[in-house]
């Protein structure tokens, strides 16, 4: 019917001799006359306002964290320690979940070691050494090589102990290829029994020729120490595994609790004694190393290449205690920022698979939101626009936004319709907001304080052109106008075209 009602004006508009002849000018006249004395238009004559008018696009979303982690270990191991559950606050930088870490420490501190030595070499070479400093550094050598000797004899007595006071009970013919792992189960399939026993097997040569060397430290010092830990860490290793079968054999029903409380007490003392003469002997072993690198240094003149080249250790040195320390860095997993614990699978004494997130976390923080924008309204949208968000679940509250990101690509879902997904990002944290929340989005895309109004409706478009209908002291006439932004409440911006004197022909919510 409006279409019918426009045709009308603007055959009346045209020249008559678009009719043909007199009688059919006559007659749509005339009709045009029955018509407006027997139809009932919905259109009104309405005046042109001014005042604010804002545009938006309103779509949905839901709410997500800003940001949001998942960590996981980068290299294998056994979990020693998990320090966090689900719901708990963590703040940045704090230990969420550590492996055993012993072997790594053992590195960090021989690197050091290293590094004290290299150090003491390199101030002594540039330094220079007077007699005096010689039979000081002569007579420090000495006590750290008798502490070293010392230390080795004192270590070789924990392992031995640690392997034939403790961890034989375990075994039937623990140093002859009959050894027998007596706690585990008749019909055992795991390898982790064979390894133990080979294991067990293996030790026996290598603390007789410990306790062999022994009688000649004094002129062996420095291959005996380095056989020593070798045969310390296999000791500690082989104590780590015995414990993994003890509570293999406790689940598998092998053992009584009894039993097993007193093998596992015996096994910790044991695994207590070998780390404490790991450490011992490492500590001496350092002390001698660095004394000794005194000496040396002291007891040759430098050269300029020589202190050079000293100054090159000092650097290779610091760099294996970097490399050694990130090692050990990954030994644990921290939080990278302040933030909340929404996952966490790490379970004691299992061993991790790297690369496999156990704790995930949300940060604390700005929350976002998702949206998908049609591409008939993305033109309007961009960086920095303000937005007010409401949700059903808090009825008659706003909480304001800000579009951050808009996606330069569409994407296009099943029903091969376009879209452009937005974010927007809270202006301020509200412990309301929790991810997941269904959102609705007003997205404010322009605001103008002052501009010529007309209800949308009044406004006709045809093709490119725009026009309304103006009334006028001689009739309703037809006027072209460029028009603005338009307002969710129906009403359109006048560019040019009108004044604020003008009455227009609106045609309301049911158009003719």
């Amino acid at each position: 019917m409006r279409e019918r009602f426009i045709s009308i004006l603007t055959i009346l508009s045209k020249p008559a001799v678009a009719l043909g002849s007199a009688f059919v000018i006559g007659a749509v006249v005339i009709g045009l006359s029955w018509y407006a004395t027997t139809a009932s238009p919905s259109g009104s004559y309405v005046p042109v306002t001014v005042g604010p008018i804002t545009e938006e696009v309103d779509v949905s979303g839901a709410v997500k964290a800003a940001h949001s982690t998942d960590l996981a270990f980068q290299i294998p191991g056994r979990i020693a320690s998990v320090l966090v559950n689900v719901g708990d606050h963590v703040s940045a930088g704090q230990t969420l979940v550590a492996l055993d870490a012993s072997s790594q420490s053992a590195a960090v501190a021989l690197a050091k070691a290293n590094l004290e030595a290299q150090q003491a070499r390199l101030a002594s070479l540039t330094a220079g050494t007077r007699p005096e400093q010689l039979a000081i550094d002569e007579t420090a050598v000495t006590q750290a090589k008798n502490a070293l000797e010392n230390a080795l004899t004192a270590a070789y007595i924990n392992a031995d102990d640690a392997v034939h006071g403790k961890a034989d009970q375990l075994f039937t013919n623990p140093t002859n290829p009959g050894i027998q792992l007596i706690i585990s189960p008749p019909t055992s399939t795991n390898p982790l029994v064979g390894r133990v026993e080979m294991e067990r097997l293996a030790l026996e040569p290598a603390l007789f020729a410990w306790h062999t060397s022994l009688a000649s430290v004094a002129t062996d010092t420095e291959s005996l120490t380095t056989s020593s830990e070798t045969t310390l860490q296999n000791v500690a290793s082989f104590l780590d595994d015995l414990t993994a079968a003890l509570v293999y054999a406790q689940q598998a029903g092998s053992v009584g609790e009894t039993s097993f409380t007193g093998y596992q007490t015996s096994i910790n003392a044991g695994r207590l004694e070998v780390s404490t003469a790991l450490s011992a002997l490492i500590s001496a072993e350092t002390a001698y190393k660095a004394a000794d690198g005194t000496l040396v240094l002291a007891q040759a003149g430098a050269t300029e290449n020589d202190i050079a080249a000293q100054q090159a250790a000092v650097d290779a040195a610091q760099a294996s205690i970097d490399a050694a320390e990130a090692v050990a860095a990954q030994t644990f997993i921290a939080a990278p920022v302040s933030g909340t614990i929404t996952v966490q699978n790490a379970n004691l004494g299992e061993t991790v698979v790297p690369g496999v997130p156990l704790v995930s976390m949300i940060a604390d923080g700005k929350y976002e939101a998702d949206a998908q924008v049609s591409e008939a309204d993305i033109a309007k949208v961009k960086t920095n626009d303000n937005v007010e968000v409401t949700f059903a679940a808090y009825p008659g509250v706003t909480f304001d936004a800000t579009v951050t990101t808009v996606d330069p690509a569409a994407s296009t879902n099943a029903a091969g319709i376009a879209s452009y997904g937005v974010t927007v990002t809270f202006l301020t944290n509200d412990e309301r907001l929790k991810p997941g929340l269904s959102a609705n989005l007003r997205i404010i895309t322009a605001t103008k304080n002052t501009a010529l109004l007309v209800p949308t409706s009044a406004v006709i478009t045809n093709g490119n052109q725009k026009f309304v209908y103006v009334k006028t002291a001689s009739g309703t006439v037809r006027r072209s106008v460029s028009t603005g932004i338009e307002s969710a409440s129906g009403m359109t911006e006048i560019v040019s075209g009108l004044t604020p004197q003008d009455t227009v022909l609106s045609f309301g919510a049911s158009p003719l």
